[in-house]
């Protein structure tokens, strides 16, 4: 037994409800992150749980919410860890009760968006969650946690030839591979926050990365969008 959660975090500057709408799609469960619950509505997406300090989702949003989804876990707003921590956090406790031992992946959207801290953070938290395989589809970039503790490899196809592609490392000791781009690296080792794999570019529909040690935040830039089937089915990942 698997299960694809959708986790709509509280981003104020959140992608598209278009877009939200189209990853809900055939997802197992969704959460809504406070102001998160805002992009739902507009989504028409009916969130299972509701995640949230009430401090960033206007009160008819909150009532909205509230009266729609199954559960909801109000936090205080002084707290340790983040809203989206106790999402991730209550995911996990669902996966558990719902029986699944393995297969539970997580999406994030709205996620990164407006607050360069959080953001940062976040990656954090993808990286201590990385046996969820997470990945993160916002309007102009898909980024997946590649480790080999977890989704340790990246195939692309023709669809992302002359697309902009960036691996960050965020751990010492990271050491990537990378094909079928402008520029290539074999097993090159990369320090935290390096800027070397910043901004290259898909050459070849035989492409991809992989993550031998640590792990990197690999992104793929889509500034026009256009959905396809497969995009973001987990065959790509191998």
């Amino acid at each position: 037994m698997s299960m694809e959660a959708l986790i709509v975090d509280g981003s104020p500057e959140p992608s598209s409800p278009e877009l939200v709408a189209w990853i809900a799609d055939g997802m197992d469960y969704i959460v809504a992150v406070d102001r998160g619950a805002v992009t739902c509505r507009a989504a028409g997406v009916v969130p299972d749980l509701f995640v949230g300090d009430e401090d960033s989702a206007d009160p008819e949003t909150i009532a909205w919410v509230k009266s729609v989804a199954k559960d909801d876990l109000w936090l205080p707003v002084e707290k340790d860890g983040t809203d989206l921590y106790h999402a991730i956090a209550a995911v996990r406790a669902e996966a558990e009760r719902r029986g699944v031992k393995l297969g539970l992946d997580i999406t994030l959207t709205c996620a990164t968006g407006g607050r360069p801290d959080h953001a940062l953070a976040i990656y954090g938290l993808l990286y201590s969650n990385r046996d969820l395989f997470p990945c993160v589809i916002e309007d102009g970039f898909d980024l997946t946690i590649l480790s080999p503790d977890g989704i340790d490899y990246w195939q692309f196809d023709e669809y992302e030839i002359g697309k902009t592609f960036s691996a960050i490392a965020l751990v010492p000791g990271t050491e990537i591979s990378e094909w079928g781009m402008r520029w290539e690296l074999d097993g090159k080792v990369m320090d935290p926050l390096d800027d070397l794999g910043v901004s290259n570019v898909i050459v070849d529909a035989d492409s991809g990365v992989r993550c031998h040690e640590g792990c990197v935040a690999a992104f793929l830039f889509n500034p026009d969008r256009d959905p396809h089937p497969g995009l973001f089915d987990d065959s790509r990942f191998e």
